[in-house]
């Protein structure tokens, strides 16, 4: 089988693939900025300068570098809806990754090299396949890349050359800011050439890089804020107060954590993030010969900064994915040489196909597992919104009732409300909130200091519910808005729930809405089934395609000992919503309740294969290999709950429970000790104090 044969085939399974691991349905709340924003470039036919879409910020100047970008995503939106938005992603960036795979090409490295540096670059950036601008930016550094490879090759005339580096600028200036790190790799190439000018003492070789450099730079000042995008970028280790409100936003963005983080400890793409930074490190290493000093510059600073923010461990894969490519190219090659492997013709090309057709049912095999063990990728091809994503009807509520009235709202939920035209608290955007107050009283309020509200005069509060590592926090502000007897529930659904301050301003508000017995947040079931179930009849009476009620029902039922109705509405969630992976551990506490222990550990192992940062089901399911006397599995399954969920004090109590049954008594108080940290009240405390004070 010919060498161009060979490309065409894996180009086709990685075109396959990426297209498979990048069409899910939408669930970045960031999208609706970016929606918002392109509306708003159609409306008045300008980009924004300064903030229209916060109570909290208004008039604060704003630079939305992605206004260009916003405006695409808003056009996808208006004719396709979000499908279009989907595809043209996935379309995007299987482009760049056949860009990167013809890139590799023509630097000469073997189809066989390419095809295994395309899918583990594949594996490591999947996770930040998500409906946003950042995919323009993936797209951008792969074809400048390649622009430059093949100036350095002689492929290309340098006037067609110039003009093309010189749109590509302007284009990626007003898509995304990172831009600038663009700037940064037309600069490590003009480097290079100057080492290479130093070599030969011939410096007029320096005059079309030069002029290069300096053309690129200009070119990304033709945007509505010239070099505002530079200059902050340079400025910014030079700017406290930039640093302190980034250190703020970051704390609360699971993309920017490390690398190891708990937040990450059981995601795939820690995995295979190591194994991308070890693969193209071995090759570094390998192909040194090879190396050229940009290369080495961007691998290392892209590196460090990948494990540092995870949200950088993308961008280091499609900067280095070519390079890296050409530097095992070199590293086999010098191979081969230095221990002469020589074959026949007739061999070589034996063994070529040999390995041609094993790499393929590698990576076939390899993405059937993916499918059979729900790693987050190849496992839901599927269009639309993802479940819950957002409310219908929480804006409108808001609208109709609130007035004038302030809202305080939950970060991520910001986005979706300024796109619905309601005045937000916060949302994803960073450049209006600089030089206020805002991130940090935001933090301040979300960790139980409403007093803060005041400040901002706000009336009014909606929040989403918590993604699982967050559960704990969720539950504690909604426990002391509850018990505060400032606050009114007026309206929930399977998306959010929204509060109203008990003024007279708002009485008429609460008398209509404000009969809620259930607060879905922080249930309680102690309640007589007459005005529990009969408010979740209401709701589905008012919306018959909430899932939520069913939920609450189903846990509802648990609590009072009626697993088979239990089961019965957790079955009808998972019917219109199959990938909630916490109705799967629910559904197996019911099975379990009704002695059917095998089928509860199979539903808690769904559960945990769907989220795999769902503590609660790694406990419970730790918990049945306690019973069974599996000591081994149940403190793995323990103590992944730990990681996963730092703020249930829970498995350490287990973990405590477990040491002191097999003598370790000072393991167990230092189990014990970390639960009793999270919460005073828990277990866990209780078995502290009781030790020492025996």
């Amino acid at each position: 089988m010919s060498k161009n044969t060979q490309w065409t085939i894996y180009l086709l399974l990685v075109t396959v693939l990426v297209l498979a691991a990048a069409i899910y349905p939408a669930s970045d709340p960031d999208l609706y900025i970016m929606l918002a924003t392109g509306r708003y470039v159609v409306q008045t036919g300008q980009a924004p300068t300064v903030d229209l879409w916060s109570h909290t910020a208004y008039g604060q100047p704003w630079q939305m570098h992605e206004w260009f970008s916003s405006l695409i995503f808003y056009g996808l939106f208006s004719l396709w809806g979000i499908n279009g938005i989907i595809l043209f992603k996935a379309a995007l960036l299987a482009l760049a990754f056949g860009l990167a795979l013809y890139t590799m090409k023509l630097k000469g490295v073997s189809p066989q090299i390419a095809f295994i540096t395309a899918i583990l670059a594949l594996l490591s950036s999947s996770y930040g396949f998500g409906e946003r601008i950042q995919i323009f930016s993936f797209f951008f550094l792969v074809l400048l890349i390649f622009w430059l490879e093949i100036n350095r090759s002689g492929r290309i005339k340098y006037p067609l050359f110039l003009s093309g580096l010189i749109t590509l600028m302007i284009l990626w200036a007003n898509v995304h800011m990172t831009h600038v790190f663009g700037i940064f790799i037309i600069g490590l190439y003009l480097f290079d050439d100057i080492i290479a000018a130093f070599r030969k003492k011939t410096w007029s070789m320096l005059q079309k890089p030069a002029i290069s450099f300096a053309a690129a730079f200009a070119a990304t000042g033709l945007n509505p804020y010239g070099f505002y995008n530079v200059w902050i970028t340079l400025s910014y280790y030079f700017r406290p107060e930039l640093q302190k409100t980034d250190a703020q936003i970051y704390t609360g963005i699971l993309e920017y954590q490390p690398l190891l983080s708990p937040g990450f400890s059981r995601e795939p793409l820690v995995i295979y993030g190591l194994i991308w930074i070890a693969f193209s490190l071995i090759g570094i290493l390998l192909g040194w010969r090879r190396l050229k000093f940009s290369s080495l510059v961007l691998w290392a600073l892209f590196t460090y900064w990948a494990v540092g923010y995870v949200r950088f461990l993308w961008l280091q894969v499609f900067i280095t994915m070519g390079g890296v490519g050409f530097l095992w190219q070199g590293a086999i090659e010098t191979s081969i040489d230095k221990f002469k492997i020589k074959n026949e013709k007739l061999k070589i090309k034996s063994l070529g196909n040999i390995i041609f057709f094993g790499l393929i049912l590698l990576v076939l095999a390899g993405a059937g597992l993916y499918q059979r063990t729900g790693k987050h990728l190849w496992q839901r091809v599927a269009l639309g919104w993802k479940p819950r994503m957002s409310s219908d009807k929480g804006p409108g509520f808001l609208k109709q009732n609130m007035g004038d009235g302030k809202l305080f709202n939950d970060f991520d939920i910001g986005g979706y409300l300024l796109w619905k035209g309601i005045p937000v608290f916060i949302d994803g955007r960073v450049g209006p909130y600089l030089g206020t107050d805002v991130f940090g009283d935001y933090y301040k309020i979300f960790y139980g200091n409403l007093r803060l509200l005041d400040k901002y005069h706000v009336d009014w509060i909606i929040l989403p519910y918590a993604i699982t590592n967050q559960t704990e926090i969720f539950n504690r502000l909604n426990q002391t808005i509850a018990s505060s007897g400032m606050w009114h529930l007026v309206f929930w659904d399977d998306a959010c729930l929204i509060y109203v301050r008990g003024t007279e301003k708002y009485k008429a508000v609460i008398d209509r809405y404000g009969y809620r017995n259930v607060n879905p947040a922080i249930p309680d079931f102690s309640l007589e089934p007459k005005l529990f179930l009969g408010e979740l009849s209401r709701q589905l009476e008012d919306d018959p395609a909430l899932l939520l009620p069913h939920t609450l029902a189903g846990n509802y039922f648990f609590y009072h000992n009626d697993p088979t109705s239990a089961e019965k509405e957790f079955k009808i969630v998972l019917s219109k919503d199959p990938y909630n992976a916490t109705i799967y551990n629910n559904l197996g506490n019911a099975c379990l309740r009704q002695g059917r222990v095998d089928e509860a550990i199979s539903w808690y192992k769904k559960a945990v294969r769907i989220d795999v940062n769902l503590g609660l089901a790694y406990s419970n399911w730790g918990y049945l290999m306690e019973a069974r006397g599996e000591t081994k599995e149940a403190i793995r399954l323990y103590a992944i709950a730990t990681k996963v969920t730092p703020g249930d004090a829970w498995p350490y109590n287990r973990l405590g429970i477990m040491e002191m049954k097999s003598g370790n008594r000072e393991k167990a108080i230092r189990y014990w000790q970390k639960g009793a940290k999270i919460d005073p009240n828990s277990e866990a405390a209780k078995n502290l104090k009781a030790v020492f004070n025996k």
